[in-house]
């Protein structure tokens, strides 16, 4: 069976379809709701939320974000959002309006079978990683999909598919890739630089000016956006090392299975070892060149794109599963496109058919890849359900039920502003000794303190504010030891998919001991 469908120009079939995509964008609409439920936000889902609602200005977002690395689409779409409510369950809604959005289209125009396009909406990345997970990924998602169904029209439709690229490069550092590959694939055929085009039409030099200077724009500004102002004046390498470059020959294929561990802790997880997937990611990549070898317009960008990846990943920035999976996108994407070639829009412009045995072996091979990712996704969810995914909503909890006089503080803002976000009020950092909304991915700022002068400043606190402090730490503190008077009262750890953990300690509005306290050992006098 193929893996391709065959266009069916009957009404009759595309209300069948229509009615297809509905129903089982409406059970996913349902399952994610429910699962949404108990899934808690955890701080790198919550650190665009709070930039957008304690940023004053558009222009303060924007120069809040800096450090980020990221598009500035997420960003602005809740900063809008924000103004019309605070409620947190807005980022959720978002977030499930944009998943809802890209499997809809997915199940109604992929050209794949239909039990692989709902193994793959109901599987780890459809409804765990990019579904449930509220951060840049199904806005990404959702372009890129309308990227691949207006592809057909890209030369009829001009602008609205550049407008569409250029969408796709704001969403993220994978979609910006993508958008400019397309970019130039597009550019290549609209000069004829390839035989055979499908659904080419002709287009005017101006139009084709504009449409360079559009697309060129728009990539531009994405990239520019995402730089942050550290790595102008620093190395853009992050390290090199052969650890990292074993890691990332092993992506390609936790990429198409990412079957964890099935532990608590399973969250970018691997369930085989590095040196077992390193030659099954050859493999992989073996078969999608066999697969792609008659279509080698569409060969070369899709391995430039995977070279790409790889580089990122070994040089620049390890990352995480969310990002590993765009060698498995980046392919769903490519044989979507591919499956035009394939149909041609004429007998003149059908390109040569391919043989049926690779068809029907990446049919195969991708409905057992779909099957594994369901796997993986149930227990995710499932975990997701019964554990908790971050100890910061429970802390929040907690720190509820405490008298409203009470005053909040942190070690350090990253971790906690998960909390801040819960509490729906910033709290006191005090490495930086001012309220804090969200964290600043600084470099240059030193946020780390000496247990006891972090439990000094927090007396401090307290006698400023005439009211007790609760510090909330990433760690035990050695508060029996200190001069100043601190007590335990709760912590938060293990059971959770994250391994983090929260430690509470009070400390009451009492005159400062008489005990003298330095930050730091005596300097050696000089004899």
């Amino acid at each position: 069976m193929s893996i391709l469908k065959q266009p069916n120009p009957l009404l009759r079939s595309l209300s069948r379809e229509s009615s297809f995509a509905l129903f089982f964008t409406l059970l996913y609409a349902m399952l994610l709701a429910w699962f949404m439920g108990f899934h808690e936000l955890w701080f790198d889902e919550t650190e665009p939320w709070l930039l957008a609602l304690y940023s004053n200005s558009y222009a303060e977002l924007l120069h809040n974000k800096r450090f980020e690395g990221h598009p500035n689409l997420w960003y602005s779409l809740l900063f809008v959002i924000t103004k019309f409510t605070t409620n947190l369950q807005a980022l959720k809604i978002t977030q499930a309006a944009f998943a809802v959005g890209f499997v809809y289209v997915f199940l109604r125009h992929a050209p794949f079978s239909r039990l692989f396009r709902i193994l793959f909406c109901f599987g780890y990345y459809g409804l765990f990683e990019y579904g449930l997970i509220s951060r840049l990924y199904a806005i990404e998602l959702f372009t890129l999909f309308l990227v691949c169904t207006f592809y057909p029209k890209r030369f009829t439709h001009w602008y609205l598919y550049l407008l569409l690229l250029v969408l796709l490069a704001q969403t993220n550092l994978f979609g910006f890739l993508m958008a400019g590959i397309l970019g130039l694939l597009l550019f290549s055929e609209a000069f004829k630089l390839w035989k055979q085009t499908p659904h080419w039409a002709q287009i005017s030099h101006l139009k084709k000016g504009v449409g360079i200077l559009f697309w060129a724009a728009g990539c531009l500004f994405s990239l520019w956006s995402m730089v942050r102002p550290n790595e102008t004046n620093a190395s853009l390498l992050t390290y090199f090392h052969p650890y990292y470059f074993y890691q990332s020959a092993a992506r390609v294929w936790q990429a198409f299975v990412p079957v964890p561990n099935f532990i608590t802790t399973f969250w970018n997880t691997s369930l085989l070892r590095i040196s077992l997937e390193i030659p099954l990611s050859a493999v992989l990549l073996t078969f999608l060149l066999v697969v792609f070898y008659r279509t080698k317009r569409l060969l070369f960008p899709l391995f430039l794109l995977f070279a790409a990846l790889f580089v990122f990943f070994a040089l620049k920035y390890e990352g995480s599963l969310r990002h590993h999976a765009h060698f498995f996108l980046y392919t769903l994407a490519f044989l979507w496109l591919k499956s035009y070639y394939d149909q041609g829009s004429s007998p003149a412009q059908r390109l040569k058919p391919a043989p049926t045995w690779p068809s029907a072996a990446i049919s195969f091979c991708l409905t057992v890849f779909a099957i594994l990712q369901v796997v993986a996704g149930a227990y995710a969810l499932a975990t997701d359900w019964q554990k908790p995914f971050y100890p910061g909503k429970q802390t929040t909890q907690f720190l509820k039920t405490l008298p409203s006089n009470y005053v909040f503080a942190t070690d350090e803002g990253v971790a906690t502003s998960n909390i801040t976000a819960y509490l729906g009020k910033p709290v006191y950092n005090l490495p930086t000794g001012n309220l804090k909304s969200f964290y600043t991915l600084d470099p240059n700022e030193v946020n780390d303190l000496r247990p006891y002068v972090l439990l000094d400043w927090a007396m401090a606190l307290a006698q400023q504010k005439n009211a007790p402090v609760i510090l909330i730490c990433r760690s035990e503190l050695p508060y029996t030891w200190a001069f100043s008077p601190a007590r335990f009262i709760a912590q938060f750890r293990g059971n959770t998919i994250t391994q983090f953990a929260f430690f509470l300690y009070q400390i009451d509005p009492l005159p400062f001991p008489k005990k003298q306290m330095t930050a730091e050992y005596p300097a050696q006098q000089v004899q």
